[in-house]
């Protein structure tokens, strides 16, 4: 079924679901590459976090209630399996993350312990002092699951599946993707002449693209030309081809017409939402189509808006719902559909950044997010939807 100037959130909803009918296969890597890539399945820990029972403070392994003799020290790393108990009334000095002996009741603090004549006594301790002992197994143990399918990998859940005895994890193979600049009027470089505009896409976009997890990304520009459109899209190695501009109903807006040769049946066919209304999504084969309209704010919106969860579908992740946040001031929209405006957090709430239009690029570089703004407009001191930027 195709969506015919679809609500933002259900067009959302629908090129997440195209990306997850399209998912990538899965592949193994280490933890050394795993940063940033998706996992393909759950992952569980294969040991006990921590292994052992470990001081969490540096100070003395004490036993009984005090003063204490003093025994030898104790510090962090491997240990002798037949390392001798604690008596009663002894105390050894001991280190963070040092395996703690056998009849220890408690790590006191460094800060909170006098030695005098060879004695060690509690100083400044509380009624009931805390143990400061790090239990075996109190973070994880063997079979915990750690995160499921979907879970984009940051560097502290690799640090967890490291901890937790991993060495290597499946993730979803990044996605490959095209980029395709459309329009006789853009140049790539210098001060354009009247008529001409300079390309803001082919630097950027594949940098965004790749930012949201897809892999190796190509781009081109093409002429306005059907035939030339037709074969920028037809690119079945590709799980997603990215197009700029064409996506209208003028005479040199040939996106559409080329999508009908090549067979490629429309998700979202246009978005009540501006700016950002002449955006499309198709599927051919299994290659995804998503066609962004020229105009760059309005472009940059669409990737925001659809892409970000149309890649997150390739890779099995869960889309981030939006979050809400209240305007500083009002937002009128007499207009249909919903208004996307550029925002900077203040201490009043959302504002909406100047020099924003389909056209301009200024209030979107200066922002913090997204408003989604509902027909009819919002006042000051309400709420609105709202996305983050992936940059």
């Amino acid at each position: 079924m195709t969506l015919v100037r679809a609500d933002w959130q259900a067009a959302r909803t629908a090129a997440h679901e195209a990306g997850l009918s399209l998912r990538g296969d899965a592949e193994r890597v280490g933890l050394d590459q795993a940063v940033d890539r998706t996992l393909a399945e759950d992952i569980r820990a294969l040991a006990s976090v921590p292994g052992f029972d470990a001081s969490a403070m540096d100070g003395w392994a004490v036993r009984g209630g005090g003063p204490w003799r003093l025994g030898p020290p104790i510090v962090a790393g491997p240990v002798d399996p037949v390392e001798p108990g604690l008596d009663t009334g002894t105390a050894r000095p001991i280190t963070t993350g040092a395996v703690i002996p056998v009849g220890t009741d408690r790590v006191l603090r460094s800060e909170s312990g006098l030695i005098v004549d060879g004695l060690l006594t509690a100083v400044g301790e509380p009624a009931a002092p805390p143990q400061h002992i790090r239990r075996a197994g109190e973070e994880a143990r063997p079979g915990d699951l750690l995160f499921v399918g979907g879970t984009r990998l940051t560097p502290p859940r690799v640090a967890v599946a490291a901890v937790s005895g991993l060495d290597d994890v499946a993730v979803v193979a990044r996605p490959l993707v095209a980029v395709a600049v459309l329009g006789d009027e853009i140049v790539p470089s210098g001060v354009p002449r009247p008529g001409s505009v300079r390309d803001v896409f082919s630097v950027p976009v594949p940098r965004l693209l790749q930012s949201l997890g897809a892999g190796e990304v190509s781009s081109e520009r093409v002429a306005d030309d059907l035939e030339a459109t037709i074969a920028a899209l037809d690119r079945p190695d590709a799980a997603l081809v990215v197009t700029t501009g064409g996506t209208a109903h003028s005479s040199t807006d040939h996106v559409r017409a080329a999508l009908d040769r090549l067979g490629a049946e429309l998700v979202v066919d246009g978005m009540a939402m501006r700016p950002g209304q002449p955006l499309l999504v198709a599927r051919r084969g299994s290659t995804l189509h998503l066609c962004l309209p020229g105009n760059p704010m309005a472009a940059f919106v669409g990737l925001v808006v659809v892409g970000a969860p149309l890649i997150g579908g390739l890779l099995g992740r869960r889309p981030a719902p939006p979050r809400q946040v209240t305007l500083a001031v009002d937002v009128p929209h007499p207009r249909s559909g919903v208004l996307v405006q550029a925002y900077r957090d203040t201490v009043d709430g959302a504002l909406p950044t100047v020099r924003q239009s389909s056209a301009m690029l200024r209030g979107l570089a200066d922002a913090d997010g997204l408003l989604i703004v509902p027909e009819g407009g919002a006042r000051a001191g309400e709420t609105v939807p709202a996305l983050a930027l992936p940059w």
